[in-house]
Formats: structure tokens, sequence, C-alpha cells
């Protein structure tokens, strides 16, 4: 269905399409909660390990923005920004080899840290890894997450469907999913979770 098609990846452009935007949104989410830990939390550790979270969750979202390009393009027909006009490109991972460099990064970061460790949460003692440590339904969501990267990856590279004007960008279905599966961890260790050290030594 065409109408479908333009609401998921605009033919104008697809950075504009239901896809991305609500990439931005799962972004804004987080900033907004890592924002909220740091008032919150009463640990001094924590609240530099959430300021410095906020500024990288910032960072993420001005580079899935391409700092204001698109929206410059389609609102105004140009597309000279601060950041392009410095680098020519629009992003920092756009630049080189970047794309893979992070995707390459991110991947393992995950598989350990919602898959591995909270089949084995219990083999852990130190209060620091149990607050760490997500529940075990993250597994569920992680392997949704590979799924959602797999999935579309292989039906184009099969040319069992179109890639819907994707093209190489295919995978950004799985990347909702991972500011997803990232904005519901933050969450939990946030609102739902807090690090009790032992004052005292038995």
């Amino acid at each position: 269905m065409k109408w479908a098609q333009e609401l998921v990846c605009p033919s104008v452009n697809w950075e504009l399409g239901i896809v991305e935007n609500l990439q931005i949104l799962l972004l804004i989410m987080i900033l907004i909660v890592c924002v909220m830990a740091i008032f919150r939390k009463k640990n001094r550790i924590e609240k530099v390990i959430f300021s410095f979270l906020s500024v990288f969750a910032l960072f993420v979202l001005l580079e899935e923005i391409d700092y204001g390009l698109h929206f410059l393009r389609y609102f105004k027909g140009r597309s000279d920004t601060f950041f392009v006009d410095m680098t020519g490109k629009a992003n920092v991972h756009n630049l080189g080899n970047n794309a893979k460099l992070f995707k390459r990064s991110i991947y393992p970061l995950m598989l350990v840290l919602f898959i591995i460790t909270p089949l084995y949460v219990h083999k852990f003692k130190n209060p620091v890894f149990k607050y760490l440590i997500p529940n075990k339904w993250f597994v569920v969501t992680a392997i949704i997450t590979i799924f959602s990267y797999a999935v579309p990856r292989l039906l184009v590279d099969f040319n069992i469907l179109e890639d819907g004007g994707f093209g190489v960008n295919i995978g950004e279905f799985s990347e909702i999913m991972v500011y997803y599966i990232f904005f519901l961890y933050l969450y939990e260790v946030i609102f739902e979770k807090e690090l009790l050290l032992n004052s005292k030594r038995e």
C-alpha cells in the first residue's frame, strides 16, 4: 500500500517518516529520564554518570536529526547547517567508517547486558552488579531487537520484499528497538532500583 509506505518512508525524505520520528521520540524520552535521574539519585557517582548519559543522549539525538539538517531541507529547502559547513558531512556517524564502528560496539554490549547477564544474575553477589543487571524479561526484548534487524535485512537481501525506499538504511527498524530497550533499562534503573551499598562488612 503506497499510503502506508509514505507514512513509514516518505518519498520526499525517508528521515521524515514514522520510523525516524519514533527514534527521535525515544531519544527525547531517554534524555528526559537521564536528566530526571540527576536530581532523583542521591549517590554522587550516579549523578555524575547520569550527567554524562544526559550529554551522550543529547549527542545521539542531534546525530539522529542530523543537527537539524533534514528539517531545514524540508521546511526551508536548504541544508547548510553549522555541522555540514564545518565537516562536509551531516553528522559524526557518517564521517569515515564511524557508522559501522558504532553498530559493532553497541550490539556486543547489548548481548552482554540484556541477554547474558540477566540469565546469570544469580551468580552475582556484588550489589553494584545486581543494581546494573536488568530484569530477565529484557532477554525477550533483546531477542525481538535482533529479529527486527535480521528479518527486514534478509527479506530485502533475498528479494522477497522491496526495501520500501529505505535502501541501505533498512536497518532503521532495529534502531527503534535499540533505543526502546535502552529506554526501558534506564527507566528500570532510575525509577525501580536503588543502589544499596553495605556500609559495614559482616
